[in-house]
C-alpha cells in the first residue's frame, strides 16, 4: 500500500529542516527535524474529545484514560522529531484501519460502550477526516525524510495496562515489548537487535527492566502495517511500555518512574537513531 501523500506538505517539509505546530484540524501536534532519519510517535497519547461528541458519550473520562497511552507524549517530546496525538482514541483510533477506527460498537472498544447516542454521519466524517489528515501528514513527511536520507526509523511508542495482560494469563508482563511480526529481520536485524539492547539498558527505580519480543503485542496494528508495507525504506519499531509509571485505574502518575522512563527512552532513541544513521552511510 503506498504511503498517503500531499504535495503541498511534502514541498513544505523540504523547504526547511525544522517544523513545529498543531495540525489544522487539531488532531495531533508535531516537532520535526528533517536533518535526521528518525521520528518518534505517540499516537494514543491524546485525551481530548470534540465538544459535539461529548454529550453523546456514555464512557467516562476515567474510562477513556484507562485505554489511552497516558504520558507517552511526554516521553517522546524531547526527541527532535516527534508526532503525538491530541485526540482520544475513543473518538477515532489512528492505529486501526479507517473502516474500524470509530468505536461505534462495544466490540471496537474492549467491550465498553462508548456512545449512548450514536454520532451522526457528518460527525463521523469529521472524525475520519482527522484520521486521514494524520496519515497524509506522516506519509508526506516520511517521503521527505527518505528523499533526504534514503531511509527512516519510526519509534512507535505505546503503553499498556498490566492488569489486562494478567487477566489473559500473562503473570509477569514485560516492562517493554517490541512487536516484530511485520518487520523484515533479514534487512533490519542489526537495527532491531540494537533497539532491544537499548531498552534492556534502561534503569527504572524499584523495577527490574524486562524486555520481550512479541509477548504481549506483535506490532501488527495499522500504523506499523501501513508504513512497513508501503514499499518505502522504513523501519517501524512498535514499542509498548507497561504502565508501571502510573496507577492505571486511578490515572495518577508515579513521577520518579515516569522520569526514569523519559530519560532512559530519550537516551535510547538518541543513541539508536545515531546508529541507524551511521548504518545508512
Amino acid at each position: 500500500m503506498p504511503l498517503p501523500f500531499d504535495q503541498k506538505l511534502y514541498d513544505m517539509f523540504l523547504q526547511a529542516d525544522r517544523h513545529e505546530g498543531v495540525d489544522d484540524l487539531g488532531g495531533f501536534a508535531y516537532q520535526l527535524d528533517l536533518s535526521i532519519p528518525a521520528i518518534a510517535t505517540a499516537i494514543h497519547a491524546g485525551h481530548r474529545v470534540r465538544n459535539e461528541l461529548l454529550p453523546l458519550m456514555e464512557i467516562t473520562a476515567a474510562c477513556r484514560l484507562f485505554e489511552e497511552d497516558v504520558a507517552t507524549d511526554e516521553i517522546i517530546q524531547d526527541f527532535p522529531s516527534a508526532i503525538w496525538g491530541l485526540d482520544s482514541r475513543a473518538e477515532y483510533d489512528i492505529n486501526r484501519p479507517p473502516e474500524d477506527a470509530l468505536p461505534l460498537t462495544p466490540e471496537k472498544f474492549w467491550g465498553t460502550r462508548v456512545y449512548q447516542t450514536p454520532p451522526g454521519d457528518a460527525m463521523n466524517a469529521r472524525s475520519i477526516e482527522k484520521f486521514h489528515a494524520f496519515y497524509r501528514f506522516i506519509g508526506s513527511y516520511l517521503q521527505a525524510v527518505i528523499a533526504r536520507h534514503g531511509a527512516c526509523v519510526v519509534y512507535d511508542i505505546h503503553s499498556y495496562n498490566i492488569s489486562r495482560q494478567v487477566e489473559k494469563g500473562i503473570s509477569n508482563p514485560p516492562v517493554f515489548n517490541l512487536g516484530t511480526v511485520l518487520l523484515d529481520k533479514e534487512k533490519w536485524g542489526v537495527q532491531i537487535d540494537a533497539w532491544l539492547q537499548q531498552l534492556n539498558a534502561i534503569a527504572i527505580p524499584d523495577n527490574d527492566t524486562t524486555v520481550a519480543e512479541n509477548k504481549v503485542f506483535h506490532g501488527i496494528s495499522h500504523l506499523c502495517r501501513s508504513l512497513t508495507e508501503s514499499g518505502e525504506n522504513i523501519l517501524v519499531l512498535p514499542t509498548e511500555i507497561s504502565k508501571i509509571y502510573m496507577d492505571e485505574h486511578e490515572g495518577t502518575l508515579k513521577a520518579p518512574i515516569l522520569d526514569a522512563l523519559k530519560q532512559g527512552l530519550q537516551s535510547a532513541i538518541k543513541q539508536h537513531s545515531q546508529l541507524f544513521a551511521q548504518l545508512l552511510t
